[in-house]
């Protein structure tokens, strides 16, 4: 809430400030008041002071590291949370009662809770929580059935009055059987990863159940056991439940409000950077990427080659409020990513509340409408930046010796200072529009009940008739601001016009003289000025549409107060999917897709006709399955747990792994197993560090207190208390986490148990009793033993790395880019020829085309985050040989993400030429009129025939080189830069002049054509990196004067 007065209220904070100094102390006031002539008094008063101000110093201190800790509230409370359910497990267990029931398997329970984690919000955890049931409960009939089928092995290889307690039948079948559960329930886990936590329980169960299923010799012995085990289990998963939705509750839907709340603040925080970095354009140098930092250049020799590295990546903002800025948007993209995945369980939860599960969409999809044009906006820095390197501006201009070095220089201060003066100009509007915008959200989020209304305060200078956010005539306020900013489209560029010494007229003039009698220089100038003019329009037409966003949300918000949502609260059910009736309706155009979106032609045969084709093709599916990655991997599982296992089922080594306690390291195994060996390491070293710290803090625990049961509990939960505050803000590091309370719990619980149970019936099971200082070490033993065993079987007998997996999801993602641009392309054109349809229909072509692009830029946004894991995962591999090419790596992924970004604002900008009114204007407007300028550019865009397909072709060639690792086709060049200004002049000169610049569409087109000029440079360094990582075949000859007189090409593969 700290942010909640935002721009708006920056003024009165001044003023404030100003007014009274509240920052000194009362008796630091009273000692300078007795000297009036500022001369040093000597005074109690004097000595007082100092010594407070020493205390604030203290304190000052105190409040940022507090604030670097991040301990807020709501992180207090989840830490306390998830201390609760492992502890009741522990202190409950102290019970006779309890313990006498449980008997040597009660040490499960606090694990079971801690696994559970019960500090997850309600709709996702009672999600987890029944497949969890479900999971462990399908693992003990299974369990049953593979015991019982041991059972009758051994029944039926040995004589009936056999006392001998070892089997080779028995245990060779429970061995199978816990083989095929492992190989199947992990083929299951890589294939869906929600599945996760439900897989680690039914394989922690089934690891218990069959290592001592083996041992039994009667059906009650293994009814008993099973009974037993199940009953741990949903004890704990009943603890957890109950702290879950008793201690501390939080629903999701709670969750999706904070994302909510912070979105709205996300929102106004980057509106603040956008301000103070078009305010810094009008004395900056926005050409030069060579800012000074003092900062960073006096660290130059400590992170010498960070800072080199760092200097080689491209299109990194160098000054501080282009630095800001792009802080600020990047992390709204994250929150907006983050509302994302909490949305869809915040919609499932049963609450008391006035907003429901529809209106949590319109709020989303509302919210993504303000996120595209500021995300747009943000492009004005990669613009500048793209300008300067095409115009030869980019290296220090200082060097006197290079050729035309002084032409550039002044060519580069003249465009310089147009755009300071332009943008002194746009400060006015621009800031009065930034403000409103700022105003509109605070007037949103108070109307939904996001945020609450700040504290009235008495203003002198506010007690205008102007409107505050949260009253009534608010939106007329927003409206009318929004009015008189659209007012001034125009204003912008007659000043331009006129600091080039023109007029409108003589613009227009200049637009209409004939191409053959211009020079190459008049043809660059008016290139320049053509970019200058579209470059204010792409500003404006975004502020404005940001505005529009803010305003729709706005009246949403006094929608949902008129109609009496906001009012009372009412019980909230789940969402369910309705279909409106115009769905029913017939006649509507159909909609064809090509075939790339459906399934992929099998080359070695044809589509099935007969039953029996259909029934082969279904068998065929069972060879797939059994040679895809995801049985890989559970084939990898399975043999690790049984390269552990395998000693619980021999005769010889049966007593030693019962009295060593291997089954935790079966269970490391089961918890810690990753797919990639990047991401194993990095398991392998993490679990041996949680699982050293646990044993150094058991030790703590249980001799701190000499030994006192009460006193152990109490410094158990309260370890466990600072213990989450990792586990809650480094989510990285959650293995390490985990492990270390898991072990921890593990090691105070059995020590706690032998001293309840007694010695005799605690080692009864066949393990001997251990004290704490010998018990951590050989837990410690087994967590490495198992580790090791588990990454031995990620990169045996060959492994997965993060680098392969990158590469194949990088070609993915470039695929899927591809399916972007070409749904784009078809919305764009629909619009354009005015196809789409009525967009309140289902049935429409638009909305059809609207669900297939909000599908694949969904896929986009899972893909993305995916890409950047692996290469965080890539660090921890070993490398052999030659180094990976990170720096290629990163390009393609920032390239990709730009070009989505870029279709997404085209997307975005022409939804003017489709939308029924997008002018503020109460006056009605003729359709037919605001289309007249867009259908003559329609029919000129048909006549030059841009070739805009070869994108979506360079892509899939691209896309399919990164995921087969093959090198790009001979001559593979970069698709034409279509100029698409120039071929519409040709047929009609006068199409894009200035005096348009007022028609509707012309600023969408401004945008669309600085947008297709972005994805067009970002293609081509798309292509160089990607031809730096694979190569490209070769196979040219060419004669020189050195001794080899024939060489061939230098790229390509090797035969």
């Amino acid at each position: 809430m700290s942010n909640a007065a935002g721009i708006s209220n920056a003024p009165a904070t001044t003023i404030n400030r100003n007014s009274k100094d509240d920052d000194v102390p009362p008796a630091m006031d009273e000692g300078i008041k007795n000297d009036g002539r500022g001369n040093a008094s000597s005074t109690p008063n004097t000595t007082s002071g100092s010594a407070e101000l020493e205390s604030e110093k203290v304190q000052s201190r105190l409040k940022k590291i507090w604030s670097k800790l991040g301990l807020d509230v709501g992180t207090i409370l989840m830490m306390f949370k998830g201390s609760v359910a492992p502890t009741i497990g522990i202190a409950f267990y102290q019970s006779r009662n309890v313990s006498t029931y449980y008997g040597t398997i009660g040490y499960l329970v606090p694990i079971i809770t801690v696994i559970s984690l019960p500090i997850m919000p309600r709709a996702k955890y009672l999600q987890t929580m029944i497949m969890n049931v479900f999971a462990v409960c399908v693992g003990a009939a299974l369990s049953l059935l593979g015991i019982w089928t041991g059972l009758k092995a051994r029944q039926n290889t040995s004589s009936a009055n056999s006392i001998e307690p070892y089997n080779s039948s028995q245990s060779a079948v429970c061995a199978i059987w816990l083989f095929a559960n492992i190989y199947f329930v992990n083929t299951v886990r890589a294939k869906m990863p929600a599945l996760q936590f439900p897989v680690i329980m039914y394989s922690i169960f089934t690891n218990v159940a069959f290592v001592y299923g083996h041992l039994f010799t009667s059906i009650a012995q293994v009814e008993s056991f099973v009974r037993s085990l199940l009953v741990a289990f949903l004890t704990a998963f009943a603890l957890a439940t109950a702290v879950n939705l008793f201690i501390i509750p939080v629903t999701s839907r709670k969750v999706v409000f904070k994302d909510f709340e912070g979105y709205f603040q996300a929102v106004r925080g980057t509106l603040k950077a956008q301000t103070a970095y078009l305010a810094s354009l009008e004395r900056s140098d926005m050409f030069s990427p060579y800012v000074s930092d003092e900062g960073t250049n006096n660290k130059r020799g400590e992170k010498g080659k960070k800072a080199d590295e760092d200097r080689d990546n491209a299109a990194r903002p160098k000054s501080p409020e282009a630095r800001a800025l792009k802080a600020a948007i990047d992390g709204l993209k994250g929150l907006h990513g983050k509302l994302y995945g909490d949305l869809a369980f915040g919609k499932r939860e049963v609450a008391w509340g006035n907003l429901n599960a529809d209106h949590l969409d319109e709020i989303f999809v509302l919210f993504r409408k303000i996120l595209i044009p500021l995300v747009g906006l943000t492009t004005i820095i990669d613009i500048f930046e793209r300008v300067a390197e095409k115009r030869g501006w980019v290296k220090p201009s200082d060097d006197q010796h290079v050729e035309g070095g002084e032409k550039l220089r002044q060519t580069k201060e003249e465009e310089k200072r147009v755009w300071n003066e332009m943008m002194k100009c746009l400060h006015e509007p621009f800031a009065i529009v930034m403000a409103a915008m700022d105003e509109g959200i605070e007037h949103a989020a108070l109307l939904l009940g996001i945020i609450s209304p700040p504290k009235k305060k008495e203003d002198v200078e506010s007690n205008g008739t102007r409107p505050k956010p949260g009253d009534p005539e608010f939106s007329q306020h927003l409206r009318h601001r929004m009015k008189e900013f659209y007012g001034t489209r125009g204003a912008a560029v007659k000043i331009w016009a006129r600091d080039r010494g023109l007029d409108q007229d003589h613009f227009d003039t200049i637009r209409e003289s004939p191409v053959s009698v211009s020079t190459k220089d008049d043809n660059i100038q008016r290139s320049e000025d053509q970019q200058q003019l579209f470059l204010i329009l792409y500003m404006e037409f975004l502020l404005y549409s940001v505005g529009m966003a803010i305003f729709e949300m706005v009246e949403y918000a006094e929608k949902k107060v008129a109609d009496g949502t906001m009012k009372k609260n009412r019980l909230i059910l789940p969402g369910q999917r309705r279909i409106p009736p115009d769905s029913m309706e017939s006649g509507s155009p159909n909609v064809y897709m090509g075939s790339g979106f459906g399934p992929r032609k099998d080359p070695e045969h044809l589509p099935a006709q007969s039953p029996w084709q259909h029934f082969g093709n279904g068998l065929r599916k069972v060879p797939k399955f059994l040679g895809s990655t995801e049985s890989s991997f559970g084939f990898r599982v399975a043999c690790a747990t049984l390269t552990v296992g395998i000693v619980a089922f021999l005769k010889n080594s049966q007593r030693f792994f019962i009295e060593q306690r291997l089954v935790w390291a079966m269970i490391i195994i089961a918890i810690g197993m990753n797919v990639t060996s990047g991401s194993s390491m990095f398991g392998f070293f993490g679990r041996i560090l949680g699982t050293a710290l646990s044993m150094v803090f058991s030790i703590v625990i249980w001799y701190i207190v000499d030994q006192k049961t009460a006193g152990v509990i109490v410094f158990l939960w309260l370890f466990i208390f600072i213990e989450m505050y990792g586990f809650l803000k480094y989510p990285r590091f959650i293995p390490i986490w985990l492990v270390c309370i898991v072990t921890q719990v593990l090691i105070i619980g059995y020590e706690l148990e032998v001293r309840q149970l007694g010695v005799a019936q605690a080692t009864s099971n066949g393990q001997p009793y251990y004290p704490i200082y010998l018990l951590g070490p050989y837990r410690l033993a087994c967590v490495a033993g198992g580790s090791f065993v588990a990454f031995f079987w990620t990169i045996f007998p060959y492994p997965i790395s993060d680098r392969s997996w990158l590469r194949k999801d990088l070609g993915s993602t470039i695929f899927l880019l591809a399916s972007y641009n070409s749904s784009m392309h078809s919305t764009i054109w629909s619009r354009m020829h005015g196809t789409e349809g009525d967009m309140e229909l289902i049935t429409s072509p638009g909305r059809k085309l609207e669900k297939i692009r909000y599908k694949i830029f969904g896929k986009l946004l899972l893909l993305l985050p995916s890409l950047q894991q692996h290469a965080d995962w890539e660090k921890w591999e070993i490398s052999i040989g030659g180094k990976f090419p990170r720096k290629s790596y990163e390009e393609i992924i920032y390239r990709t993400t730009n070009i989505m970004s870029y279709l997404s604002l085209l997307g975005y900008a022409t939804q003017s030429w489709s939308s029924k009114n997008d002018h503020p204007s109460d006056e009605p407007i003729n359709p037919a009129a605001r289309r007249a300028w867009l259908n003559d550019l329609t029919s000129l865009i048909d006549r030059a025939a841009p070739t805009s397909h070869s994108v979506t072709s360079t892509l899939i060639l691209l896309s399919h080189s990164v995921t087969q690792g093959s090198p790009l086709p001979p001559y593979f060049e970069s698709p034409k830069t279509f100029d698409l200004s120039k071929s519409l002049e040709a047929l009609d000169s006068g199409i894009l002049d200035a005096r348009h610049v007022e028609e509707p569409g012309y600023s969408a087109y401004a945008v669309c054509q600085i947008a297709t000029s972005l994805i067009n440079d970002d293609l081509q360094k798309l292509i160089e990196a990607v031809r730096d990582l694979v190569g490209e075949t070769d196979f040219s000859w060419k004669v020189t004067d050195s001794e080899e007189t024939l060489t061939g090409g230098g790229k390509g593969k090797n035969d």
